[in-house]
């Protein structure tokens, strides 16, 4: 009868429409970490330094992948403890729609939110929690409250202020309230969907 309605992103790796949020910036530390790591090995070009650098390599997939799975599975538990389905949004082709500052480009490039919704399709599906995939269209600048849809309602990345019934949240909850309200207002064949 109702969702848990999340909002993926890369500063907030997810945020669920309780308002719990799980935040990118480890993940987002240890890129840069490995960035730094890598070109200055690159440089020096040595015997040990090629060593080091076939060593390290995967390293930074592997503790995003981490992440990614500690993250799946605290969503499904808490949607199989309290029966509620998965809401999540349809991101497909983002890349391609967004365009970012050269020096976020990299951190763009490897946002796994493809991979993290795969981890939470088959947990959900194992756990047998509904998943509705929505379309994320104006979730982001549309109120959870009144519903009014406005550009200028985002004031910032992480504050939303409606300009109609001046209800303040912080931007990505209110994105995954949005996304709550219409997984549940899918028609019943919908709604539902597992993919193992």
């Amino acid at each position: 009868t109702d969702f848990l309605g999340v909002d993926l992103g890369i500063s907030n790796l997810a945020v669920d429409s309780d308002g719990r949020r799980y935040s990118g910036a480890a993940v987002e530390a240890m890129r840069q970490r490995h960035h730094r790591l890598r070109q200055r090995l690159q440089r020096v070009n040595t015997k040990g330094a090629r060593k080091a650098l076939r060593r390290l390599a995967g390293r930074e997939a592997h503790f995003r992948r981490h992440e990614n799975h500690c993250i799946a599975k605290h969503l499904v538990t808490t949607c199989k403890d309290t029966a509620r389905g998965l809401a999540l949004e349809n991101l497909r082709g983002i890349r391609a729609r967004t365009t970012v500052r050269r020096k976020d480009r990299a951190r763009h490039a490897g946002w796994a939110f493809g991979q993290l919704r795969g981890f939470l399709e088959y947990k959900a599906a194992l756990a047998g929690v509904p998943v509705a995939i929505v379309d994320p269209r104006h979730t982001s600048r549309t109120c959870a409250r009144c519903g009014h849809c406005e550009r200028a309602n985002r004031k910032d990345q992480s504050t939303f202020v409606c300009r109609h019934c001046a209800a303040s949240f912080h931007a990505d909850v209110n994105a995954a309230r949005n996304l709550r309200a219409r997984a549940a207002c899918k028609p019943a064949p919908e709604q539902a969907r597992h993919t193992a």
